[in-house]
């Protein structure tokens, strides 16, 4: 499995990163601009991510315009679609709608994270 990890704490980014020791490989990014050229790339060389674990909250372009646009880039590109999981400090049912509903994305995980919850997602969606 390949996953792209973002967030702009580093520690966080860390932690899931632990998370996912044995099950593959791991790729940062810090900000939603650095996720979305790190998609693009994937696309273009076939070398998809199978998951996408994305802050809402970052500096610039924050977690919901990131991952219409990977979204976007996926359809266009008649690439692989990654699993994503949010994985943020709200709970907001805002930030929740928008992100499963508008947004895209397959699962809403919120911080502090707990290993237990998180493989089970992993099972869940088939990307462990």
């Amino acid at each position: 499995m390949k996953a792209l990890i973002v967030d702009d704490v580093e520690m966080n980014r860390e932690l899931i990163a632990i998370f996912l020791e044995g099950r593959g490989t791991s790729v940062f990014a810090e900000s939603g601009e650095q996720a979305l050229l790190l998609v693009e790339d994937a696309l273009q060389t076939d070398a998809y991510f199978d998951l996408i674990c994305m802050d809402i909250s970052m500096p610039g372009m924050d977690g919901h315009e990131a991952l219409k646009k990977i979204r976007e880039a996926e359809e266009l590109s008649g690439g692989k679609r990654a699993t994503v999981f949010m994985v943020t400090g709200s709970s907001s049912p805002d930030d929740m709608f928008d992100a499963l509903i508008n947004g895209g994305c397959d699962d809403y995980l919120t911080k502090p994270l707990m290993q237990q919850s998180f493989s089970d997602l992993l099972v869940k969606h088939g990307v462990c």
